[in-house]
Formats: structure tokens, sequence, C-alpha cells
């Protein structure tokens, strides 16, 4: 990120939902472009981005005029739900930052002000899945503060952050 340049983070509407498929399609490829979708894929888009709603929360990160990044929440039940579900009174998030912003510290402010905003919604915590195979993405949200949950769905970990002061 360009040193006179600062991260704004602006809260999600309705006509960031392109932007929220996009992001999407990078939580999926590791933010790799060119990187090979799952079978399910449509599936899991259609619960991420199809069906979030912009008053669950979220926020899109921009440097300048440039969108770098997002994160939103997703209010799953029992019977519906993401990877990362742990409660209905807990949302899980989905995060992806674009590559070219990728180790600017972009990541972790989507991460504190999704943590914020649920504290604000009153939830008790914060969730998020996460595959095996994306290391940095894991290592940043051990680093932020989210623990293990025990709980494994198709073979991604599910994390969780407490959202107390």
């Amino acid at each position: 990120m360009p040193v006179n340049e600062e991260l704004i983070l602006k809260p999600t509407t309705e006509s960031d939902r392109t932007y929220v498929y996009r992001l999407n399609f990078l939580t999926e490829t590791f933010g790799d472009e060119h990187g090979e979708l799952e079978d399910s894929y449509d599936e899991w888009a259609d619960y991420y981005a199809a069906e979030w709603e912009p008053e669950n929360g979220g926020f899109t990160a921009w440097i300048g005029n440039t969108p770098a990044g997002g994160v939103w929440l997703l209010w799953g039940r029992d019977d519906r739900h993401g990877y990362g579900h742990v409660a209905d009174d807990i949302p899980e998030l989905a995060i992806a930052v674009e590559e070219r912003y990728s180790g600017h510290g972009i990541g972790g402010a989507l991460l504190d002000a999704a943590t914020e905003l649920a504290r604000e919604l009153g939830a008790p915590a914060i969730s998020l899945s996460v595959d095996p195979r994306n290391a940095r993405a894991e290592y940043l949200y051990l680093k932020k503060g989210f623990e293990p949950t025990g709980i494994e769905r198709h073979g991604h970990k599910v994390l969780k952050r407490s959202t107390a002061l």
C-alpha cells in the first residue's frame, strides 16, 4: 500500500453485492485469480453471496479509489449455515483481500472491524472457517485472537474470537 494512501473501511450496502461475489471467489481460491474452484462452489456462493444481507453487517476496504478487500457477516441458523457456523447468536465472517494489497495490514483491520461490529450487534463472539492449506490466513486469524473450536467442516477448521473487551 503506498505510504500516501490511507485505508478506508466503508460499511457494506446492497450496491456492494457484486463485489461480495468477487470477494467470495477470492476466499475460494486464496486470492489466486486463476485458482481452481471446487465442484460445490456455486452452492456455497449462493449462501455466502446471494443470501447475504447488507443489514447483517460488513465492510469494504478501499485504498484511494481502489477496492482492496472486504469482510461480511452471516448469521447462520442450525438448519442453514456456512462452514464457520458455531451458534445462531454468533455471526460467521467471510473475508478476502485483493492480492495486490496482501501483507499490508488490511486483513487485520477488517478482522478488528468485524469483531467490533459483532460486539455492537450484541454477539458474544465471531467465527470463521479456514482451509488448512491457507496457512497465511490461519496465521493471521490466530494472531488476531481467534481460537480453534474443535469443529471441522468439509476439511475446514472453525475458529472463534470473543467480542468481549
